[in-house]
């Protein structure tokens, strides 16, 4: 079988690969080949708001929100130093119920779903057929041929391809852990972290929902001595619960995983209550849980997508949301290639270093929300090291203060991230983790003005409208400042007004005047958040 691109996999990384590709190259024979026949479980039922735009793009987020799924408004944890139950909301206001299926605007546009992957997972990849591709499930990718950096065929195991072989022009590896065309190209991955977990999980029925707010709920994230627990909502009457626990607990615990996972249960007193009057399923599942990065993620005719890319602990629900996220650069990849919009080489450069910097953020904020259970002191430690990571040396207090102020942003999107967090949201978690609520630095500061001294400028790619757009990037160091969306309103209002005030309120009425469904309060914290960004990274300094 001939087409133009094959995807192996039919997750949530193939799926968008595949519907983005017919979404802005309808010309482009697609092919998505997928081992298991959908609908089936699958664990990472808790969604970031960042996924939801990749949906609304794809023109499927309204067949989502048909399936009624909860309407995730942030977190509910016990972690670090406090014994108290936290909140962690998405919404700066009170959530209004409304009428569903809702729309992808107002709130609904900041907040996302807890779902049940089955179901989910079907809708994506249903989507990506309806939209043009030709799906194949129950179809096992078995071998990868290469001559070099390039692949020449898949080998299949389906009825539905009896010749057993599906050849393109371009690969896409969306197999998860497998990494089919990873491991057929020898490339290794790195584990730039001491974690090494296991997780256990099981699905219950009837169970309590959290602070239920009409359709809206929390997941519940609880820390015990010797681990974690998750308790997410998926449906109107089924739950995941999960365990997380290190691999070096489970093999010198002498338990099996089915008495890790009750020990756990009767040990949390916060789960009891909930499940009260549920009935378990009785499918309990288990799965190494390390975090990990691939050395490379795109080669001469491949890429990498999803899980096969990387994976970051799911202590911060981020696994849909970096597979869809670098899903989305994939298929903008693949379509600069094809229309020979940019040069081959820096269209692959950008993608391996704006999407495995995303994964590595994740894996370094994970590994920070892991050592918020142990003293402040090696908290304080912890962050000199991410920040030599990032170019910078500082003694353990200064780091820590670069971390709360929103240090290892990522600065090539449209708004301050640490991977797929928004820098608020980084500020309230860091809040919870020592007590005090982190300040937002530029508000001290009366005047400011950028500061370009030592940087060079150059060209680097901005993922928007189905196109990589070259935008002017200055440089310096590790740390570089996109004059794009948001931090080119910043970068304007820095060139025209030195008081501090001023700038806020000039970036503000940008804002709002340019986009009406962001509120008067959303709009300035956006204006914080890109200010504070570019000051901790040294872009805008006091006047």
């Amino acid at each position: 079988m001939d087409c133009d691109v094959a995807i192996i996999g039919g997750g949530p990384a193939g799926a968008v690969v595949g519907g983005l590709l017919k979404t802005y190259c309808p010309q482009l024979d697609v092919v998505i080949l997928e081992a298991a026949k959908f609908p089936r479980d699958h664990v990472g039922e808790s969604l970031l708001p960042t996924g939801c735009e990749i949906f609304a793009e794809m023109g499927c987020w309204d067949k989502i929100e048909a399936e009624r799924f909860p309407i995730k408004l942030g977190a509910i944890y016990r972690w670090g130093r406090t014994p108290d139950l936290v909140r962690f909301f998405f919404l700066a206001e009170p959530f209004l119920e409304q009428i569903r299926p809702g729309k992808f605007s107002g709130q609904r546009a900041v907040t996302t779903w807890q779902v049940d992957r089955g179901v989910f997972d079907k809708v994506l990849l249903d989507h990506a057929a309806s939209l043009g591709c030709r799906v194949f499930e129950e179809s096992k990718v078995t071998k990868v041929g290469a001559d070099g950096d390039s692949v020449t065929v898949v080998e299949v195991d389906s009825e539905a391809i009896p010749e057993g072989k599906v050849k393109a022009r371009y690969y896409v590896d969306a197999s998860g852990t497998r990494g089919m065309i990873r491991r057929a190209m020898g490339v290794e991955i790195d584990s730039p972290t001491t974690l090494r977990n296991i997780a256990v999980w099981d699905y219950w029925q009837d169970a309590a929902w959290i602070d239920r707010n009409g359709e809206g709920t929390y997941i519940r994230i609880l820390s015990l001595d010797w681990g974690w627990l998750w308790f997410i909502t998926i449906g109107e009457t089924r739950t995941s619960v999960g365990l997380v626990t290190s691999a070096e607990y489970y093999k010198n615990s002498g338990m099996s995983t089915e008495e890790l996972y009750q020990k756990a249960i009767r040990d949390e007193p916060n789960i009891g209550p909930l499940l009260a009057t549920a009935t378990r399923e009785n499918a309990l599942q288990a799965d190494k849980d390390w975090s990990y990065l691939s050395n490379r993620i795109a080669g001469d005719n491949w890429f990498l997508a999803g899980d096969s890319c990387g994976f970051a602990d799911p202590i911060l629900s981020a696994g849909i949301t970096l597979a869809v996220t670098g899903a989305r650069k994939v298929a903008y990849s693949i379509r600069a290639l094809e229309e020979k919009a940019h040069p081959a080489e820096w269209v692959k450069s950008e993608f391996e270093r704006t999407h495995r910097s995303n994964i590595k953020s994740h894996i370094r904020f994970a590994d920070y929300w892991y050592l918020s259970n142990k003293k402040f002191t090696e908290l304080e430690e912890y962050c000199a090291e991410i920040a030599k990571d990032s170019g910078l040396s500082l003694d353990p207090k200064d780091a820590f203060q670069w971390i709360a102020t929103g240090g290892f942003t990522d600065d090539y999107s449209d708004e301050p991230t640490l991977g797929t967090y928004k820098l608020s949201a980084v500020k309230q978690i860091i809040g919870q983790f020592t007590g005090e609520q982190p300040e937002w630095q530029v508000l001290k500061l009366p005047r400011l003005r950028l500061n370009l001294e030592g940087a060079e400028k150059i060209s680097a790619a901005v993922y928007r409208d189905g196109l990589i757009k070259v935008k002017d990037t200055w440089i310096r160091g590790d740390t570089s400042l996109v004059v794009d969306a948001f931090y080119r309103h910043a970068y304007m209002a820095l060139s025209s007004e030195a008081e501090t005030m001023k700038i806020l309120d000039l970036m503000r009425k940008w804002i709002v005047a340019r986009l009406p469904d962001r509120n008067d309060h959303t709009a300035r914290l956006i204006v914080l958040e890109v200010l504070e960004a570019m000051y901790v990274q040294g872009w805008v300094v006091a006047a």
